[in-house]
């Protein structure tokens, strides 16, 4: 099984700060870098690092060719990656002195995918390979679709939160990749709901599906219809969060396709979210299966 990845491309423009700007405030930054990031280049790397076989599509500019660079070196397969006219899709990240983000993303080339292009990527995929998309690049609806219509299994991240959840043919979605925000939003229930209410819905809506929904310090649950499973946060010292959530998502499927267990999942995928929250940045902050495993033989939860 391998893993397409129809995922955004950014270039990050990280800001180090004491804390996060006031509307109408002016402050200094204590450091300023540009990174690698996005998304979907920030899954693609996390599920190859993991041993995933993983086909990454998207589109950059002229000035994102060090993005492909860097996924290469992953071994990530950048066969599929256009290259447009057009500037590369970036962000503006703030972090903070206790290692919390603020990020503004500009879409640029990933919002320039055509269903030709979709088409052309999708005659790569065997049934039953795994589809993963997240809500940073256009096309979303038809992604679904045409991936469904090839039995492939879909994982989505719907991340930023659409703002029509129900325009998205999400009864074809197979995995949910959610925070506990964006699993709220898409049980149409308040952000402080019980974790357990908000699980309960997100099953009748969705009963195809199964949910991973992360929970920052309270770790991580996974349900599927009645099934509930759980696995606590590995700790550690945070020094940048920017890509845990991506980290998770890409360690977990990269289990997946190997037929490892839900627990044995949830346990890789919570360690190598740990190691990357304890680095700085998103992209170079996302650990090998090698290190991986070191820190499961001496973690303590």
């Amino acid at each position: 099984m391998k893993i397409i990845n129809f995922g955004s491309l950014n270039i990050d423009n990280v800001y180090n700060v004491q804390e996060f700007v006031k509307p109408g405030q002016t402050i200094f930054a204590d450091s300023f870098q540009i990174a690698a990031g996005g998304k979907g280049l920030n899954q693609s790397i996390a599920a190859a690092r993991a041993g995933a076989h993983v086909i990454h599509a998207g589109c950059i500019g002229p000035n994102g060719l060090f993005l492909t660079d860097l996924m290469q070196q992953a071994h990530v397969d950048i066969s599929q990656v256009l290259t447009l006219d057009a500037p590369t899709g970036h962000t503006v990240i703030e972090v903070n002195a206790s290692g919390q983000n603020r990020i503004i993303v500009h879409g640029g080339t990933n919002q320039m995918l055509t269903e030709d292009y979709l088409d052309t990527v999708l005659a790569q995929a065997d049934a039953g390979d795994l589809v993963l998309l997240q809500n940073e690049t256009n096309l979303i609806a038809a992604i679904l679709y045409k991936s469904h219509e090839k039995g492939m299994k879909i994982a989505f991240n719907p991340s930023p939160m659409p703002q029509d959840p129900s325009s998205l043919p999400l009864h074809l979605v197979d995995y949910f990749m959610v925070n506990e925000l964006e699993a709220a939003q898409l049980a149409d229930m308040q952000a402080d709901a019980p974790y357990e209410a908000i699980l309960d819905r997100l099953a009748e809506k969705y009963p195809q599906a199964s949910i991973i929904m992360t929970l920052g310090h309270n770790g991580v649950l996974f349900s599927q219809q009645k099934v509930r499973l759980s696995h606590p946060i590995f700790p550690v010292e945070a020094v940048d969060t920017t890509a845990a959530g991506d980290t998770f998502c890409g360690y977990f499927l990269a289990a997946l396709c190997r037929n490892a267990s839900i627990n044995t999942a949830l346990r890789e995928a919570s360690a190598a979210s740990a190691i990357a929250v304890s680095r700085p940045n998103a992209a170079p902050s996302i650990p090998l299966y090698e290190e991986v495993e070191a820190f499961q033989r001496s973690a303590v939860l």
